[in-house]
């Protein structure tokens, strides 16, 4: 597994990834599995899911970050999320998958 609980580098901006429970119980009261704030700089991740949804959601926000960086978020939803069902079958095929070590 690869650790993400350090943040990730996109695009020149370091994006600080929050799995804690504040994040989950906000994303729950929002019925989100994770999302990513573009000005603060921030992607958060509901830890309350299997690792294998984790790094699914992960790859989701950081392809929602990549369209809005480099795309001028010309990609919509529906395009991002095939984008991420297929990277993600993708990396789970090669044993790859991010989470975060306890």
């Amino acid at each position: 597994m690869i650790d993400i609980s350090k943040g990730i580098e996109i695009g020149g901006f370091h994006f600080d990834v929050n799995m804690s429970d504040e994040a989950h119980k906000s994303l729950r009261g929002n019925n989100l599995s994770g999302e990513c704030d573009h000005t603060l700089k921030i992607i958060k991740i509901d830890n309350d899911m299997a690792g294998v949804q984790i790094s699914e959601t992960f790859i989701h926000e950081v392809i929602e970050e990549i369209n809005h960086i480099f795309c001028s978020d010309s990609l919509n939803h529906e395009q991002i999320n095939q984008l991420g069902y297929g990277l993600h079958q993708v990396m789970e095929s090669l044993g790859v998958r991010f989470g975060k070590n306890d």
